[in-house]
């Protein structure tokens, strides 16, 4: 039931389970649950303290299937300490295989046809010298590292059909100057694979401004930028990574407070990925209830919208679980479920051959009735943008509707030539 304006509406509930889905913020890092926490500080022979992952029968295991970290969830710096402690478990090519193969896994397993993974150099690359006894990124580590998170996304694929692509991240609170160094590192050492460059960390850790070199560097190098942005701090921040060149914003819910912003955002077409849970978590504003979500408000202005867990390990969440609180607490309609997730795909950082193939994946998911929904919400959209995004993703749907008919139909025919022709070399034999 949706309240507006202080009206209740009722509200179709929908089972998203078997809804396609696209995910493009999830640190991979992040991703470890405390099963796998588990296995790798077994693995390292690191003994994790007592209160560190809640005891079994003290949350709920259906809720939280993978385990449940014990850290309060309303300190923030509980948070950041539990998050470094699952990071540091996660050492070696293996470990990252592991961890990929675990969190791209379940992805597919819950519906995943595309993901977007971040990745930080600054963890996963960096060594100590034995010449200089300084910390360096060594792009022999860096490469080892990569190599067998591409091998964890090839593996998958091969099981599931699930896309999958990466997106270097700087940390900002370690400084313009080391966020350089890392968009310099991430140019000199290319990876197919690697289609994004991001800037996460501490919003209030400097002005985008500051790394303006940074980004020009990524952008050079044919990265598309993808930046956390009005999480904590307020739209001021989102201006500015729109100016600097993001494509998409990473959490941006302080978009809400600036009515421009909100224009500026759906008319240039920069998505904000929506991360319900953390936001839940970490966004103050949200006093924890998200019920003070503006998931809502973006996609009602025509914002392209996409719906990721950031750190489903930490968070005890995965993508199946945000899309089935996003249905529940923002009221979203299957169509516009659909809608959601063919906004991610386009704005993804894949290229143009696999974009237009998954999007086409998620159009033959689709009913009739489903099509038939997008339709009467184009009619009734009140945003121009929203509007016509609708409008072109009924005529999409509908020529993916007709190509699988025209393909169905050829199958028959064929299958009925192939019966008759059978039956006629079975009649001849006979006759003999």
């Amino acid at each position: 039931m949706l309240r507006t304006e202080g009206r209740f509406i009722m509200t179709q509930q929908f089972d998203t389970a078997p809804l396609p889905k696209a995910t493009l913020h999830e640190h991979i890092e992040g991703t470890v649950t405390p099963e796998l926490a588990v296995k790798l500080a077994a693995r390292h022979g690191v003994s994790l303290p007592d209160n560190f992952i809640m005891k079994e029968g003290t949350y709920d295991k259906k809720d939280f299937p993978n385990g449940r970290y014990a850290y309060d969830e309303s300190d923030f710096w509980a948070f950041i300490n539990t998050y470094d402690s699952v990071a540091d478990l996660v050492r070696t090519p293996q470990d990252y295989y592991d961890v990929a193969k675990d969190y791209l896994s379940k992805t597919a397993a819950q519906g995943g046809v595309y993901a977007e993974m971040i990745l930080s150099p600054m963890h996963m690359a960096v060594e100590i010298n034995p010449e200089t006894g300084k910390s360096e990124l060594s792009p022999k580590r860096y490469a080892a590292m990569l190599n067998s998170i591409t091998q964890a996304a090839a593996d998958v694929k091969k099981e599931t059909g699930l896309e999958t692509r990466f997106i270097a991240t700087a940390v900002r609170n370690l400084g313009a100057e080391n966020v350089k160094e890392v968009a310099e590192f991430v140019r000199d050492n290319p990876h197919p694979m690697v289609t994004g460059f991001g800037i996460a960390g501490n919003e209030r850790a400097g002005k985008f401004d500051d790394f303006a070199e940074a980004l020009d560097i990524a952008k050079k190098s044919g990265l598309k930028l993808a930046l956390h942005a009005g999480e904590i701090c307020g739209p001021d921040s989102i201006k500015d990574a729109v100016r600097l060149g993001a494509s998409r914003i990473g959490h941006g819910v302080s978009a809400v407070q600036d009515p421009q912003v909100m224009k500026d955002l759906a008319e240039k077409g920069v998505m904000v990925e929506v991360c319900p849970t953390s936001n839940r978590i970490l966004v103050n504003e949200l006093k924890g209830d998200l019920a003070n979500h503006p998931a809502r408000k973006l996609y009602d202005a025509g914002i392209a919208i996409s719906l990721n867990p950031d750190d489903a390990g930490i968070f005890g969440t995965n993508t199946g679980k945000e899309h089935r609180i996003s249905q529940k607490e923002f009221f979203f309609k299957k169509a516009e479920m659909y809608d959601i997730t063919l906004c991610a795909v386009e704005k993804s950082f894949a290229d143009v051959k696999t974009r237009k193939q998954v999007k086409e994946t998620i159009y033959q998911k689709m009913s009739a009735e489903d099509r038939k929904e997008m339709a009467q919400l184009a009619a009734d959209a009140k945003n121009p943008v929203l509007k016509e995004r609708l409008e072109r993703r009924v005529v999409e749907s509908e020529k993916v509707a007709k190509k699988m008919e025209i393909q169905k139909k050829k199958a028959q025919t064929f299958s009925a030539m192939k019966t008759n022709r059978l039956a006629a070399l079975k009649k001849k034999a006979f006759s003999r």
